[in-house]
């Protein structure tokens, strides 16, 4: 495990000083409250519902995470990363599932239970101010880039056009209709699976970051749409026959089989919707009651974001193999040498090679270098 300055952190220490200086009780309604502020103002209901974990407790710059699974490294980077805005570290507690998904049931009751106006509150001033999160597109600020000459800039806009229409013209553009948003939650969930799709996939894909959760109970089901982190509607006691036939329609509309899964998949497409670029992420899970799903749409700062992380591992998985490529052509280099009958045409086809494969080297490192600052 990694604090949020990237340092190795003693999870049995950690543990133990959770478990002897603050006590959690799910039961008690003081400490499910502090929960609920901290997935209100901290980790949104989407990313503990994601990564399977909840902020119990932030004390003295220490929050107290829980975890289904306590070694899941993305889950880790993703909390660590938010907490190093705030200057805060980390140290987590295991839960069981049934624990988790308890707490987060009872989250979108307390959701529901109170008014619009209340659901629309703006977390506190000096909270804001310190955290930005891809999570929350409205928290995360454009600063002016650095002066530039003119024939850079020039040259920089030109580029970024000729991208930005090549990416284009490459997208899948999303045939989804717009929604009928007038119509009431009530009969949303009367209607067949593939119009009810189409009109949460109008919902969802209409807004910041949106996000449909796919939840599977004992006898019934429930679709949860959420804008940007705060929860616009939930359609209860669907029939399972309903449930499913939706989940079936996503899986369509992603391309995936319809057959049940056995263990989590999850697929990202970028497509076009309205002229917009988004990105699509799905995951299709099995549940305690069977297969769930939730998916999530990025777009703008949220989904540049995302793109530059994803370059950032690119260029490191390039770099490395780069350097691998380096070190065989050194191990073979001292082979040859070694080899008396080296021709000159081998030799001459050795120096060009040693060339070649610095020169694709230090392009990487600028590359890389490159994708790094971008990423941070």
């Amino acid at each position: 495990m990694l604090s949020s300055e990237d340092k190795p952190v003693d999870t049995a220490a950690s543990k133990q000083q959770v478990l002897s200086n603050i006590s959690i009780n799910l039961e008690r309604e003081s400490d499910r409250q502090q929960i609920f502020q901290l997935i209100d103002h901290l980790l949104s209901f989407e990313a503990c519902l994601y990564h399977q974990i909840l902020p119990f407790r932030l004390e003295s710059n220490k929050l107290l995470l829980g975890m289904v699974h306590p070694q899941d490294g993305s889950a880790l980077d993703y909390v660590n990363r938010i907490l190093a805005y705030i200057n805060c570290t980390m140290v987590s507690q295991e839960i069981a599932t049934d624990s988790h998904r308890h707490i987060l049931s009872a989250y979108l009751n307390y959701k529901n239970t109170f008014s619009s106006s209340q659901n629309q509150q703006q977390p506190p001033a000096s909270m804001v101010a310190n955290i930005e999160t891809p999570e929350n597109t409205q928290k995360l600020t454009d600063f002016p880039p650095l002066p530039e000459p003119n024939l850079s800039v020039l040259a920089k806009k030109l580029r970024e056009e000729i991208t930005e229409a090549v990416l284009t013209n490459n997208l899948t553009i999303l045939p989804v209709p717009a929604p009928e948003l007038s119509t009431p939650v009530e009969v949303l969930a009367l209607l067949p699976p593939k119009k009810l799709l189409e009109e949460l996939l109008g919902r969802v894909l209409g807004g910041g970051i949106g996000r449909l959760y796919l939840e599977r109970q004992p006898y019934k089901g429930r679709i949860l749409w959420s804008d940007n982190g705060v929860v616009q509607s939930v359609l209860e006691n669907l029939p399972l026959s309903v449930f499913q036939g939706v989940l079936n329609e996503l899986k369509r509309f992603a391309s995936l089989p319809i057959t049940t899964i056995t263990e989590p998949k999850q697929i990202e497409k970028e497509c076009v919707y309205q002229q917009n670029r988004v990105l699509l992420r799905l995951r299709v899970m099995p549940g305690i009651y069977g297969e769930e799903a939730t998916l999530q749409v990025l777009r703008g700062a949220a989904l540049k974001f995302h793109q530059q992380q994803q370059l950032a591992r690119l260029s490191r998985d390039v770099l490395g193999i780069s350097q691998q490529l380096s070190y065989k052509l050194q191990e073979l280099n001292q082979r040859l040498i070694l080899n008396s009958n080296l021709t000159s045409e081998q030799s001459d086809a050795l120096e060009s090679l040693n060339r070649i494969v610095e020169n694709l080297d230090q392009q990487v490192k600028i590359l890389t270098a490159n994708s790094d600052t971008m990423g941070k």
